[in-house]
């Protein structure tokens, strides 16, 4: 069986959530990742993968030429696309009816949240139509979700809206094993002198990343890491606050982050993003056996019961408060710990996550073949 994962932007941090699809998808079949690249290169936390295949980012009118690249490169026998996107839902859409294969979509998050239709005349360049990305297609190919043969979803807030299966991001455990690392020696590669609490995620705003360094500012001799590219984080306000900022890392460098902090946050703010959104780092910290601390948002309150601390979105003191805790109360940190990485390996292991994704290519592939057979 032959699976061509479709993303439409290897040069953003979306390129994960399409390889994690084509990591579970290589469980059970042969498989490519496909999409297009800026000349800034791939996303650099994107595992170097000899069956990932690019193509030059474009615009339009070029990116027609694009376009034809992609439906070139979607064989196989499914396509998977990743987000309403035009270089990855639309593309399947033509390369699915021009072969007669059948198409999955995939919603890890609510895209249309990030471009709100209220702000398509303040801000032009969002509904530009000779952007691929532009906020129209987006919102049309969102619409037209119902044309995929069947649809996968991160998490439970897109399945009620979608509909579909839910599937979790998970966590390739393979790599995330606590016990290999040697912790000191990690510590002092990052620069970790004292208490360290680990944003894990892209800075993004409402991923809640002022309130949570606001918190980290009122624990006495701590300070926060944050893997920043060279825009990210650079205005004057920032340096108020104890950051330490981190070049971008390989995914496969990020076990030994994880591994050098003492309190991870996932500090979700309260905004119709985020309540769809699921941080795929989550996974990766419970593989670690990483104490967390998280806003109760979205999944996570279900997917932390008993093995995280939640606080409210944008709770700076009760933030404050928990990230105290865990660092004052080393034996509770390391229980927690345990009990996330316990609950990872058996719930959000890349195997499990691949028998879940595996029941729905077969029921598109047999439902084909039964559309196939009634028009001959």
């Amino acid at each position: 069986m032959k699976i061509a994962i479709l993303s439409h932007n290897l040069s953003s941090n979306a390129a994960m959530r399409a390889h994690r699809l084509a990591v579970a998808s290589r469980t059970f079949a042969e498989v490519k990742m496909i999409g297009p690249v800026e000349r800034t290169g791939l996303w650099p936390a994107l595992p170097s993968e000899t069956w990932i295949k690019t193509v030059e980012e474009k615009r339009f009118p070029r990116f027609f030429l694009s376009l034809l690249q992609l439906v070139e490169e979607a064989d196989g026998d499914v396509l998977i696309a990743v987000k309403p996107q035009l270089a990855s839902f639309g593309t399947g859409l033509i390369a699915a009816e021009q072969r007669q294969i059948p198409l999955i979509l995939d919603h890890d998050d609510l895209d249309v949240a990030f471009t709100p239709r209220a702000e398509w005349a303040e801000r032009r360049s969002m509904a530009d139509l000779r952007r691929p990305s532009s906020a129209i297609y987006v919102s049309l190919l969102t619409k037209a979700s119902q044309g995929a043969a069947a649809i996968t979803v991160a998490s439970t807030a897109l399945q009620k809206r979608f509909g579909g299966t839910l599937i979790p991001h998970g966590s390739i455990t393979e790599i995330f094993t606590p016990d290999k690392i040697n912790r000191e020696k990690v510590r002092r590669e990052f620069g970790f002198t004292g208490p360290t609490i680990l944003f894990a995620g892209t800075p993004r705003w409402h991923k809640g990343l002022k309130p949570l360094a606001k918190a980290v500012s009122k624990v006495p001799g701590a300070q926060l890491a944050v893997l920043c590219r060279p825009e990210d984080l650079s205005e004057a306000q920032w340096k108020r606050y104890p950051l330490l900022r981190l070049p971008m890392i390989s995914y496969r460098e990020f076990p030994k982050l994880l591994a050098a902090a003492d309190v991870v946050a996932i500090p979700q703010l309260d905004t119709e993003t985020s309540r769809h959104q699921m941080p795929m780092k989550v996974y990766d910290c419970m593989a670690m056996a990483k104490p967390i601390v998280a806003s109760a948002i979205s999944d996570l309150p279900t997917t932390l019961e008993g093995c995280g601390r939640l606080v409210p979105p944008g709770d700076v003191s009760k933030l404050a408060e928990a990230i105290s805790e865990l660092l004052n109360n080393p034996a509770e940190s390391r229980i927690l710990g345990e009990r996330a990485r316990a609950r990872c390996l058996t719930d959000y292991s890349i195997q499990s996550f691949g028998e879940k994704l595996r029941e729905v290519v077969d029921r598109v592939i047999a439902q084909n073949r039964a559309d196939a057979k009634m028009c001959d």
